[in-house]
């Protein structure tokens, strides 16, 4: 294989990373745009008060200068009672001289007047308006509430704080100030650039603090990063310090300790890989790693016959790219890796330079439980080197004819003991003749020896079915026509118990040859295990398909409960179930009626989320 760095990938030892900005000049950017972001906080809050206070002020200074101008007109009515309100207001000096010095002594305020219901001017600080009508203009209160900020930027230039007040009991007239806003507004120019002066100055007195202290912070991070870079490129006495003495120094103190770890976990890891690398060459058969992304992480020697190339060549390279698009392992390989679907002892034909080589090929996905695929695992095997001898090919002969004569012993004791167990149950119904009325206690006794002799009658039965010769005269028959009878019978039984049937068959699907009772037997089996397997409800679905090499693939997925990872082993073994009633027996039948036809059968299974059940028969007899 190609001799790599393994600390250091490949891709990062061709490429350095992107130029980007200093740490220092972060570091000053940081510092300068959390001050900035401060500065401007405060400042934009400071204006906000100073506006309010400016607003509220103005505000209340106009109230009252219209509740002084409302007591004083009420004092001059009072005084001449019975004449004319219009021209007692209008001839009251009094008044008159308030309007003026309030306009006066308040910059803010414009003018002042009192106004009739029909806005025609009785008083006004400015007499040639007198008589005229005086447009009303916005309220300042509605314009700027008690909680308003910022808000000067305001279209109108004048609004007016209004108070009426009443002659006899009814409405008379209205006192209105004028408020100017351009002379609000100049009021808090100065505190602007007051402001903004003392901004710029703790601006630039952060940029030094930021220079100041990127200098003083940044040396030991500086060695550091020297460090880091010396560790990258495999050089492992890094930072000579004698110890800790502050938190960099601790750091650095760290990382040399991490750097003499690294520099013996290499060595162990070299010496590992290259005593791994001479084991796996020696072997016979060809192992070959790959990635969930589908390219080579190892191969050996003996799986050079598969990639058509020497295992040094091929390490990163993907693989379907070696394989190329008809060959054999192709379609395997990329079902482990999509699927999790593992496929064990296939036949293969691989063609390379030196002539055709038939391989005997297994691929598993590698993947921990629950977790997502990490690659795949394929193991090839030259047919050659599995050749047996004649004396061997003797012995298996003489093994295969025991075995035979034991199965068919086997046959004849069960049929001996079967006879015996269909007498007894018909003399309990004869002892149920002759006892018509007998106690509780007796026939609670019959019913579970009754029972009981069924169960082992049951049990011959299955292990008769499950030791049947494998000399099968299998017919041409429709795989989809067997699954839709299985599921119509079956939905009509657990439908009513919560269970949806999907059934999803392929129309063009070819027929398979087959034992159509053995198949149906098999079939049912694992679509009622299936609905077992979801005691709360769920949903089975079946489906079929016809998939690359001649072969049929039927599904069973359920929802249910699923199967621990550590009894997925143990599922085809005679008598173990984790059924309280059951046998045992049913899926090592299932496999004994799927091998009698020279197909495979599969379970993938997540605890909790359901299991699914893949059949795959060949299409040729004995393929």
């Amino acid at each position: 294989m190609a001799r790599t760095n393994p600390g250091l990938p490949q891709a990062e030892a061709q490429t350095s990373p992107p130029r980007t900005l200093s740490l220092r000049t972060r570091e000053i950017l940081a510092v300068t745009v959390l001050t900035l972001c401060v500065i401007v906080l405060t400042t934009v809050m400071h204006l906000y008060h100073t506006q309010r206070i400016v607003l509220n002020a103005t505000r209340s200074q106009a109230e009252f200068v219209a509740r002084q101008i409302y007591f004083q007109s009420a004092h001059a009515l009072s005084r001449q009672p019975g004449k004319d309100s219009r021209a007692v207001l209008a001839r009251d000096a009094e008044l008159r001289a308030l309007l003026d010095a309030s306009v006066g002594y308040d910059p803010s305020l414009l003018y002042a007047l009192i106004a009739d219901e029909q806005g025609v001017a009785i008083v006004h600080t400015d007499r040639r308006r007198e008589g005229e009508r005086v447009p009303p203009q916005p309220g300042f209160r509605d314009a700027f509430p008690a909680r308003s900020g910022l808000a000067l930027s305001a279209e109108s230039q004048v609004y007016e704080v209004a108070l009426p007040f009443d002659v006899g009991g009814k409405p008379f007239a209205a006192i209105r100030l004028g408020i100017a806003v351009p002379l609000i507004r100049n009021q808090l120019n100065d505190v602007l650039w007051q402001t903004l002066a003392l901004a710029a100055i703790a601006l630039a007195a952060a940029l030094l603090v930021a220079l100041a202290l990127s200098t003083v912070t940044l040396q030991p991070i500086r060695q550091l990063a020297e460090d880091m870079e010396r560790l990258r490129r495999g050089e492992f006495d890094v930072s000579s310090r004698a110890g800790p003495t502050d938190e960099f120094g601790k750091l650095a103190y760290q990382l040399q300790l991490l750097g003499k770890q690294i520099q013996s976990d290499r060595r162990q890891l070299l010496t590992e890989r290259t005593q791994i690398q001479t084991a796996v060459d020696h072997l016979e058969d060809g192992v070959i790693f790959c990635g969930a992304d589908g390219r080579i992480l190892f191969a050996n020697r003996a799986g050079e016959a598969a990639l058509g190339r020497p295992a040094p060549e091929v390490a990163g390279e993907p693989l379907d790219d070696l394989l190329g698009a008809d060959h054999p392992l192709r379609p395997m390989v990329r079902r482990a890796l999509e699927e999790g679907a593992a496929s064990r002892n296939v036949m293969v034909e691989v063609r390379t330079e030196a002539g055709a080589v038939e391989l005997l090929a297994s691929v598993f996905p590698i993947a921990e439980a629950g977790a997502a695929r990490e690659g795949a695992i394929l193991v090839t095997r030259d047919l050659k080197s599995v050749s047996v001898s004649a004396r061997t090919f003797q012995s298996l002969i003489q093994y295969s004819a025991q075995l035979a004569a034991l199965g068919q012993l086997t046959s004849e004791v069960t049929h001996d003991i079967k006879n015996p167990l269909h007498a007894t149950i018909v003399h309990i119904a004869f002892l149920r003749e002759r006892l018509p009325n007998r106690p509780p206690d007796i026939a609670r006794s019959l019913d579970i020896i009754e029972a009981e002799i069924k169960r082992a009658d049951q049990v011959l039965n299955r292990f008769l079915e499950a030791v049947r010769p494998s000399d099968l005269p299998l017919r041409p028959l429709s795989l989809n026509v067997i699954l839709r009878e299985i599921a119509t019978l079956l939905q009509t039984e657990w439908q009513p118990k919560g269970i949806a049937f999907t059934v999803t068959l392929d129309e063009g699907l070819p027929r398979v040859p087959g034992d159509e009772e053995l198949l149906r037997r098999a079939f049912m089996n694992l679509i009622v295990n299936a609905c077992q397997a979801m005691p709360e409800g769920g949903r089975v679905t079946v489906t079929t398909a016809t998939d690359e090499g001649g072969v049929i693939r039927a599904t069973v997925t359920d929802t249910g409960t699923g199967i621990p990872p550590e009894n997925l082993e143990r599922i085809f073994k005679m008598y173990y179930t984790t059924k309280t009633d059951g046998t045992g027996i049913g899926l090592a039948l299932v496999r004994r009626v799927v091998e009698l036809h020279h197909g495979s059968v599969e379970f993938l299974s997540t605890v909790g989320r359901g299991t699914t059940v893949i059949v795959r028969l060949p299409l040729e007899e004995g393929a």
